[in-house]
């Protein structure tokens, strides 16, 4: 075919994507690698919220999974989503289309521009697959994580949940683009405050069901 680039290459992506992210820790609060993990969930995420929003539609389906593994790989250097789509676009020149490119281009820089402007789907189901994987278990995991950075105990953690948390879910709430993501962000948050009561309540001793 003479050379020419017709889609992406998914396997060989992938690899490129761990080379360049799989080690890097970009926040010193988070584990290495927590960028590549990170994208390869929201990569899920948005693959699952594709197939219930847009059912049989999945022409793009390898754009959305591409453009979620990159999403952040620019962080470390802000705007990271401008520096990120200068950086995709280099890193992947070999590896897809032209139009493809443009497309995943497209998703790095606008996957944080939240309700900017009217986003096509494949960067909007990015944006809310991100959204979705920092609430939830991973949204404790984050927490957790930066209280034992910060060499602090259990009330640090939950004071956290007591003053910021709540402001902080209805902000992002509002930015979702689907109602099947705002349904798994309703669950998320319902999952998080349980678990916080029951931390709260085992942390001073007491027991569940008394």
């Amino acid at each position: 075919m003479d050379g020419v680039k017709t889609t992406v290459r998914l396997d060989q992506i992938e690899e490129v994507a761990w080379e360049t992210m799989g080690h890097r820790q970009v926040n010193p609060q988070r584990e290495p690698g927590y960028i590549f993990y990170h994208g390869q969930r929201v990569g899920k995420i948005a693959l699952q919220l594709r197939e219930l929003v847009f059912p049989g539609q999945d022409q793009d389906d390898e754009i959305i999974l591409v453009g979620s593994w990159f999403h952040d790989v620019g962080k470390g250097i802000e705007p990271h989503w401008e520096y990120g789509a200068i950086l995709v676009e280099r890193i992947l020149q070999d590896y897809c289309s032209p139009e493809n490119l443009d497309q995943i281009v497209e998703v790095v820089r606008g996957h944080t521009l939240r309700k900017e402007k009217e986003y096509p789907h494949y960067v909007q189901l990015v944006q809310d697959g991100d959204i979705l994987d920092h609430f939830g278990s991973q949204e404790i995991w984050l927490n957790f994580l930066h209280t034992a950075y910060q060499r602090e105990n259990l009330a640090y953690a939950l004071e956290f949940y007591d003053t910021r948390y709540h402001d902080q879910v209805a902000k992002v709430r509002g930015l979702l683009n689907y109602r099947q993501s705002v349904e798994f962000f309703d669950e998320k948050d319902r999952f998080v405050r349980s678990f916080v009561e029951r931390l709260r309540l085992e942390g001073t001793g007491g027991l569940v069901g008394i």
